[in-house]
């Protein structure tokens, strides 16, 4: 993998993307109930907003290890976070940690890109000391999800036979349908519940500066690898900034989401 490429569109997102999914991290730390001095594993930290709030929600006496498996994103983090985070360059699934280790598994939009949901929640439960609470945010179906529907939409109008990836696969949409991430929770050892809440994201700018966060994010993931000409990526890019401009509420756009909030408890 070359992680270097992998990441430079991420990373060049970092800023839009963090504004836009900010509701959703939020309510995340709701329902995670963090506390001062409590030891937190966070799976899927990326570029480190979810590092940076459960730092400052444990304080100085709790610790914060943070887990990723593309090295460019933790070194974005690795220059923002306090003193009392961690970072480990790791498949948070398959990693050897200290068993019983942890007070809290969070993770805000990790979950869904294992390889072996089994193998990883086992392992996650092994790594959580008895009682300890997961709190994981994961998306709603696409059709719910404007966010990643309208981009294939457009996508898929102007460009023909795009790939689809498994919907049953590692992706973000993975647990749309929540029902096999509960199943696959309970067996490894947790006892999960899910909220399904609708949040507004609020992807900062224009119409033209959320259509360009698209380019380089879901409409760019949908388009790796496929060979498209520059006219063909302008006509994309431009569809997405006339159906962008359709969501404008009082003056900024907000796009509607639904979003699935799984907490758990390690029995």
């Amino acid at each position: 993998m070359d992680w270097d490429d992998m990441a430079r569109p991420w990373l060049e997102a970092a800023p839009g993307l963090e504004m836009t999914h900010k509701p959703v991290l939020d309510a995340l730390l709701d329902a995670a109930r963090l506390s001062e001095g409590e030891a937190i594993l966070d799976v899927g930290s990326g570029t480190g907003p979810s590092l940076i709030e459960a730092a400052r929600l444990i304080g100085p006496t709790g610790h914060v290890t943070g887990v990723d498996v593309a090295p460019p994103l933790l070194a974005h983090a690795a220059a923002r976070v306090p003193d009392n985070v961690e970072l480990v360059v790791a498949d948070a699934g398959s990693h050897s940690f200290s068993e019983a280790q942890f007070d809290v598994v969070l993770s805000n939009f990790g979950i869904m890109f294992f390889e072996d949901n089994a193998a990883a929640f086992s392992n996650l439960r092994k790594a959580a000391r008895p009682g300890a609470r997961l709190a994981a945010s994961v998306w709603g179906p696409p059709a719910n999800n404007p966010w990643f529907s309208v981009p294939r939409a457009v996508v898929d109008r102007i460009v023909a036979d795009v790939p689809r990836p498994d919907p049953a696969g590692p992706g973000p949409m993975r647990f749309g349908d929540p029902a096999p991430l509960i199943t696959a929770l309970t067996s490894a050892g947790w006892a999960p519940s899910v909220e399904t809440l609708d949040i507004s994201l609020t992807p900062p700018g224009t119409a033209e500066d959320v259509a360009a966060l698209h380019m380089k994010v879901t409409a760019g993931m949908m388009l790796r690898g496929v060979e498209v000409s520059e006219d063909t990526l302008a006509q994309i890019e431009a569809a997405l900034v006339d159906v962008t401009k359709g969501q404008r509420v009082n003056g900024a756009i907000r796009v509607p989401a639904e979003i699935h909030i799984v907490t758990a408890t390690a029995v």
